[in-house]
């Protein structure tokens, strides 16, 4: 009872956003006669977080078309970063009959409720790269190993300064991590911490801004907000204006994303220095396969996102078809556990960005400025 009144609730408070579609009682969950789908083709909802970053639209303009190419009606929508817009377009798919929905929440918390709503119409519901939080009213899973793409970032830092050949620094390495509202970010920063912990703990590394934090669970202490590359360059810009003016040598920055990344490039440019510290990423973005390729961004994780779709678009046939996707993992939503399906990540520098981006087909040549 207190789930269909919260429900109810919810439904009632975006009906002030969008108007909505009349729609019949669901028969088949999923099936192509669910929700309200009157046209008999099977109906796909995409929900992406943003554009301003490049790899959501690359994400949603592949899903797309991977979907279509098996004949479904698509409707690929983008939220521009705000929780209540995205809400209010998944509740608009699930009115308009779409028997399936894919979501790239923005924040994973607040997207449950708009999840239930598509459940209730009848949608099966699956989570794109970041996982529903904290409902039950998500059917799948399809992101990349997230602690992979962590470690890979930390395994990183560790050979570039050479520490398994036991060289002692200290080394001064600044820490940061993904936005506190996806959960993806704790995952990620976990990946890194597991590598990068014991040499903070010997003293091998140390961060002088004191942004260290103090146990896993209290990784949003050194969140950036949204991913954003401009809230990342202020924050470190504020680093190395209060901490390495003085000409102490930073020597690497975990940055989660590429955008993050791109915005510690922009403050290590401001500074006036004549050296760019290792600085890490994530995604793979033509600027920042640009900034490595000129030595500024040291390493990006590159997450095929071609493959993310084309597997995405798969499970949602198989389900079509009444057959069980090829999932073998769970994740814990803190609901339930959600069947899931991960690929593997690719850490990229210069050294292989040709091979890995330009010769897959990822990215031109001249994108990469090769």
């Amino acid at each position: 009872m207190k789930k269909w009144k919260k429900i109810i609730g919810i439904a009632g408070a975006l009906a002030m956003l969008l108007p909505f579609a009349a729609c019949e009682a669901p028969s088949t969950r999923g099936g192509a006669s669910g929700a309200a789908n009157k046209s008999g083709k099977i109906s796909v909802g995409i929900s992406m977080p943003e554009q301003q970053l490049e790899r959501w639209q690359i994400d949603g303009e592949n899903l797309k078309k991977e979907l279509e190419h098996f004949g479904y009606k698509v409707t690929l929508q983008y939220a521009d970063g705000k929780t209540d817009l995205q809400s209010s377009q998944i509740q608009n798919m699930a009115n308009q009959g779409a028997n399936y929905v894919v979501i790239a929440s923005i924040d994973g918390t607040a997207t449950g409720a708009a999840a239930e709503l598509a459940e209730s119409n009848g949608a099966k519901v699956i989570a794109y790269d970041r996982l529903i939080m904290n409902t039950d009213a998500v059917d799948y899973y399809a992101t990349f190993s997230l602690t992979d793409v962590g470690r890979m970032q930390g395994e990183y830092i560790v050979d570039k300064l050479g520490l398994k050949e036991g060289k002692k620094g200290p080394f001064n390495v600044e820490l940061m991590s993904g936005s506190p509202t996806d959960n993806n970010a704790r995952y990620y920063y976990e990946g890194a911490w597991k590598v990068l912990e014991p040499y903070f703990k010997s003293g091998v590394l140390k961060s002088k801004s004191g942004k260290v934090p103090k146990s896993l669970d209290d990784w949003k202490s050194i969140g950036i907000d949204n991913w954003d590359r401009q809230k990342g360059q202020a924050e470190m810009e504020n680093r190395i204006n209060s901490f390495y003016n003085d000409g102490t040598k930073l020597d690497a920055v975990l940055a989660p994303n590429d955008a993050i990344a791109l915005g510690t490039v922009n403050a290590v440019e401001s500074a006036g220095w004549n050296y760019f510290p290792i600085i890490t990423g994530q995604d793979a973005e033509k600027a920042n396969v640009a900034a490595i390729v000129q030595g500024k961004q040291t390493m990006t994780v590159y997450k095929d996102t071609r493959k993310l779709a084309k597997a995405t678009a798969k499970m949602i046939k198989d389900l079509v078809d009444g057959k069980k996707p090829n999932t073998k993992d769970v994740f814990n939503n803190g609901n339930k556990d959600v069947t899931s399906m991960l690929l593997s990540p690719v850490s990229v520098d210069k050294t292989n960005a040709k091979k890995e981006l330009v010769d897959s087909g990822y990215i031109s040549a001249a994108d990469a400025g090769l």
